[in-house]
């Protein structure tokens, strides 16, 4: 089911009122006290729980979690308005403007024959272009990622700038499955050794960002 831009328009702006009516004198004393870090554990829980809905494939429970997550970006956007920062209208703008940048195979090439691979090998370049320099680029990484995304994100951005951090010659035949296995049985020894493999997992992947920052 497809909605109109009347719909998406009223729907939206009738939300953007109820979020201002309860930060309001005359709205809810709770939602007034809140400040973007007491508000930011919300953030994170509500991500969580619209992860689940899609790991469950439930549409019904899925809408309202996206709308819980989505009241958390209307209410920080609102915090910074009332300080004269910023307001969902620039929210909205930012992240359009992005949008269009970060395609232009779609609103300026009209490039319809590229690949998903090249795209994402395109936002690397684009984010990297953007960065000051190749540390920046490597030193621009969420801190607050668990620690396989930092992982990813930091193995991502090394073979953008052309820095091999490991040799994966041997899993590269592997499915996603066994990749996933093997993952487990580590996990699983780990924890037989009392190991915190979140925690220690962190650290040597903190070390590795700054010494490739020091190579650089």
């Amino acid at each position: 089911m497809k909605s109109t831009n009347i719909q998406i328009e009223k729907n939206f702006i009738n939300l953007v009122n109820t979020v201002a009516k309860l930060r309001s004198d005359q709205g809810c004393p709770w939602d007034l006290e809140q400040t973007s870090e007491s508000l930011s554990q919300y953030i994170l829980q509500e991500t969580y729980e619209v992860l689940e809905c899609i790991d469950n494939n439930d549409s019904k429970a899925l809408k309202d979690e996206l709308g819980d997550l989505l009241f958390q970006i209307l209410i920080q956007s609102l915090i910074r308005d009332e300080k004269k920062e910023f307001g969902i209208s620039d929210v909205l703008e930012s992240i359009n403007i992005k949008l269009i940048k970060r395609h232009p195979h779609v609103f300026k090439d009209s490039n319809n024959n590229i690949d998903s691979k090249n795209v994402v090998k395109n936002w690397g370049r684009m984010k990297k272009e953007e960065s000051k320099n190749d540390k920046s680029y490597i030193k621009n990484i969420t801190k607050t990622l668990p620690s396989l995304s930092f992982a990813y994100e930091l193995y991502r951005k090394s073979s953008d700038i052309n820095i091999e951090l490991v040799n994966t010659d041997k899993y590269d035949n592997f499915s996603k499955e066994q990749i996933i296995n093997i993952l487990f049985e580590l996990t699983s020894s780990a924890s037989k050794k009392n190991i915190d493999l979140e925690n220690e997992f962190r650290k040597y992947i903190k070390a590795k960002q700054l010494d490739i920052i020091k190579k650089i």
